[in-house]
């Protein structure tokens, strides 16, 4: 069962914003896909609003986001494919982000629904597209993903862990001990790039290495996990 949809409103920004913008595009309200909840994006909600006979609020809740989202399929084309294929980045599922759901698409839709214990189907429908964007969320630091992910294997929790980490990163840190070790302190990767943090969390006998990506407008997630052995 997925998690409620987010509340997307004037103010918010991120990955969630971005699937929105392209959703609106999609419906023909055109809005430049930014990631930032402005005026503009507001107003585009609130026409969308009013062609489905919705409140016209300008706040993106569970009905707007039913009323958005389309399903998609192999040979789809177009903003909502951008959308899906966004989503599915953001969560460290690799292919390009084209508008064209072909067969690398399709594959990585297959393998999010099977880690996500959904029917494989390889189709975005409402299920799936209320699972990829409600049960990720970015959190705000490298070192509050990492936490995340630590504190959620601790407590043997896989789902909690998953909104925040990959099925690898989750999965490593779950068959190693179940969690533990102290807060992570996190730095700039000095070999990927600006978006990409090593966060070691120190535990008798070793420590563990988290890889954290993201930004600050999108957020940080675990993307995967390494030990060292004292």
């Amino acid at each position: 069962m997925a998690s409620e949809w987010p509340i997307q409103q004037v103010g918010g920004k991120g990955v969630d914003v971005r699937t929105v913008q392209h959703l609106l595009t999609d419906h023909g309200h055109a809005v430049d896909a930014d990631g930032f909840f402005g005026p503009a994006t507001q107003g585009a909600v609130s026409a969308f609003q009013s062609d489905k006979g919705l409140a016209a609020d300008g706040v993106v809740g569970p009905q707007t986001w039913a009323a958005l989202v389309v399903p998609l399929s192999p040979g789809s084309t177009g903003a909502a494919v951008v959308a899906a294929q966004t989503q599915l980045r953001s969560q460290a599922w690799y292919l390009a982000v084209d508008g064209d759901y072909g067969p690398q698409t399709e594959e990585s839709v297959r393998d999010f629904q099977v880690a996500r214990c959904l029917a494989s189907d390889g189709v975005v429908g409402p299920v799936t597209w209320q699972t990829l964007v409600a049960d990720f969320v970015r959190l705000p630091s490298p070192e509050a993903a990492a936490n995340h992910l630590r504190d959620a294997a601790a407590a043997g929790d896989r789902r909690l862990a998953m909104r925040n980490a990959t099925l690898a990163a989750t999965d490593t840190l779950l068959r190693r001990s179940g969690g533990g070790g102290s807060a992570p302190t996190c730095s700039p990767h000095h070999q990927l790039g600006p978006d990409v943090f090593d966060c070691v969390s120190h535990y008798e006998g070793g420590a563990t290495h988290f890889n954290v990506e993201g930004n600050p407008t999108d957020g940080y997630f675990v993307e995967s996990i390494r030990f060292f052995v004292d």
